[in-house]
């Protein structure tokens, strides 16, 4: 398992390069200008934290590992591992940008996901990815598009429900659903859902990884 995370390295550090360089920049932009756009940037960072897992979780680097006879086994569990430490990693950095931007934001001076809105972000993060990993495994036709766009679809949905949940924290139509934490039944019960949609999709993903034809 360590020599396929080694394999897995460049995948990690490009998505924690690519992380880091994006923070950076927004958060220079929130400091150093009065431009709303780069607050915009701000509450796009969790966005970009489920989307990097999945852009960078090793595809082909997989399929190279298994053309030149990796265990099947450990390019899946690698492929597995390396795709989870990139989502949990990008997570962190989405909550340092918003504690690093807090005080400085001209719309909303106390606006900052906490880590149990990070913990609803995990879960709709996993799901994405499950789902992504699961189409790698399955021919190119409208299955395949079918499973990618409804895991982003309802992650997406549920980034926007927490998202809004957060923004507007002084309207009474949201009580139920504070605080915006898996410490509230609700969430808790939301958050549950997702992670058992991406265990199973994982399963199935692994099934089906052990038919899976190389193609470089």
């Amino acid at each position: 398992m360590l020599k396929m995370l080694v394999l897995y390295r460049r995948l990690l550090l490009g998505a924690l390069t690519t992380m880091a360089v994006y923070v950076a920049i927004v958060v220079a932009g929130v400091w150093l200008t009065d431009l709303s756009l780069f607050e915009t940037y701000v509450f796009a960072t969790p966005l970009l934290s489920m989307a990097l897992p999945a852009m960078f979780g090793g595809g082909s680097m997989t399929n190279l590992a298994l053309s030149f006879g990796a265990p099947r086994r450990l390019c899946f569990w690698g492929w597995q591992l390396t795709s989870l430490l990139i989502a949990v990693l990008c997570l962190a950095m989405t909550w340092l940008t918003f504690a690093l931007a807090d005080g400085k934001m001209v719309e909303r001076n106390s606006i900052a996901w906490d880590w149990g809105g990070m913990s609803l972000l995990f879960a709709g993060c996993v799901f994405a990815l499950q789902g992504s990993i699961l189409s790698q495994t399955m021919e190119k036709d409208w299955r395949r598009s079918l499973i990618v766009t409804a895991a982003w679809m309802l992650s997406f949905v549920l980034l926007m429900a927490v998202q809004v949940c957060i923004l507007l924290d002084d309207e009474p139509l949201f009580d139920v659903l504070r605080p915006v934490s898996i410490a509230n039944p609700v969430w808790l019960a939301v958050s549950g859902g997702f992670l058992a949609a991406a265990l199973a999709l994982g399963v199935i993903a692994r099934i089906r990884f052990a038919k899976v034809v190389v193609s470089l």
